[in-house]
């Protein structure tokens, strides 16, 4: 996996505010929402989100501020917003500090299931057995993918442990 947003694209785009959130680019996210009048929750055509993208590459300073923009009064970021194919910014978590900081402090919903019926966990899980076939896949991704995976099946556990009978 790249470090960087723009080096997926084999950095030949041009910066934008979803390139500067992806790469953890705080000041210049900052500026061009204010220079393209932007929301902070503004998505691109595919439903895409500044937190979609941070969120996919762990960066918890954007994380933060985009979070952090809602209060008592008001909700300005979606933390469970949907892009194209129904995936919130959870299931583009690829490292278990992202998701905690979603959970924890931003109340996403760790239940939601996207176009194809899949949860954050089922989306992780698939990718861990694609790796497995893999030859090329990198230790230190695949540690930080079982550690959130491990994660989100506590959080599953311990739902259904609280759970109560419907008939008792």
């Amino acid at each position: 996996m790249s470090n960087s947003l723009a080096e997926g694209f084999g950095g030949s785009v041009p910066p934008s505010p979803w390139i500067a959130a992806g790469d953890g680019d705080l000041q210049l996210l900052q500026s061009s929402i204010q220079q393209m009048g932007l929301s902070p929750n503004a998505a691109d055509s595919n439903g895409f989100t500044f937190l979609h993208a941070a969120s996919g590459y762990c960066r918890i300073n954007v994380m933060r501020w985009l979070l952090g923009l809602n209060n008592d009064l008001c909700t300005i970021i979606d933390v469970n917003a949907r892009d194209g194919d129904g995936d919130t910014p959870l299931h583009h978590c690829d490292d278990i500090v992202a998701a905690k900081i979603l959970i924890d402090e931003g109340g996403a919903d760790w239940q939601i299931i996207n176009n194809e019926g899949k949860t954050a966990l089922n989306v992780k899980g698939g990718e861990l057995r694609e790796g497995d076939e893999e030859d090329d896949s990198d230790d230190e991704d695949r540690a930080k993918l079982k550690e959130l995976i491990t994660y989100l099946l506590a959080l599953s556990r311990e739902e259904r442990s609280t759970k109560k009978p419907k008939y008792t």
